[in-house]
């Protein structure tokens, strides 16, 4: 449930950045065949911690293997009820179906626009508020995942701090950790997710592999 990252990978406001290129190379008569990567950690399908926004906050390397396993997993379909720029509150998401969910994944159709301004410059964006909602009526929820390129959208930045704030540094309350920027497309139900993040010592979020596994 990850997109490859490439120079084509679409970033958050149109911004660039992203330099993939050979190092060592065969063809010039070297050993083997390398490559340069360089781009920001938030870059393509990648999951932030609390470092993102708390200097006090968890990092990466701060959890453990069997975090990154979530068995029971809540998929919800707003699509029909989102638009650009949206500020997405509690009131359209509809009660889950998933007892004790660890994992909420958002499809907001939005991975159609993928590599065009409404993906980057107006997409929705998500409300504050879902936190509190989530952790008061699903407290076993620990990380939400969605198909669009933040929780914050580029045209209501300020919302969109306020949302990463309360997601990721709750003043009350558990974090619960994002996946921005995922492939959501699939057909069925899951019953298992393994998000595999690059494990980058101190990090703030990292780019990640989301392995689902469709149910029978």
């Amino acid at each position: 449930m990850s997109y490859p990252v490439s120079q084509k990978t679409p970033l958050y406001g149109n911004a660039t950045g992203i330099e993939i290129k050979p190092d060592q190379h065969q063809s010039k008569g070297d050993g083997c065949n390398t490559m340069v990567w360089n781009f920001s950690n938030h870059t393509g399908t990648h999951v932030d911690v609390p470092r993102h926004f708390s200097l006090s906050g968890r990092t990466v390397t701060d959890y453990p293997p069997e975090f990154w396993i979530f068995n029971r997993i809540e998929v919800v379909d707003i699509s029909n009820s989102v638009h650009d720029c949206q500020i997405i509150e509690p009131g359209i998401i509809p009660d889950f179906y998933t007892s004790e969910p660890e994992l909420v994944l958002f499809q907001t159709g939005y991975g159609k626009f993928r590599g065009t301004d409404r993906y980057t410059l107006t997409p929705p964006g998500f409300s504050e508020n879902v936190y509190c909602w989530l952790k008061n009526k699903y407290p076993s929820v620990r990380c939400i995942g969605m198909d669009i390129i933040s929780i914050s959208s580029f045209c209501n930045r300020d919302e969109g701090r306020k949302a990463h704030k309360a997601f990721l540094a709750p003043e009350q309350g558990a974090p619960v950790l994002l996946i921005e920027d995922m492939r959501l497309n699939f057909k069925g139900g899951l019953k298992q997710v393994i998000v595999a993040p690059v494990i980058v010592e101190h990090a703030d979020g990292s780019p990640c592999t989301v392995f689902g596994i469709v149910s029978d």
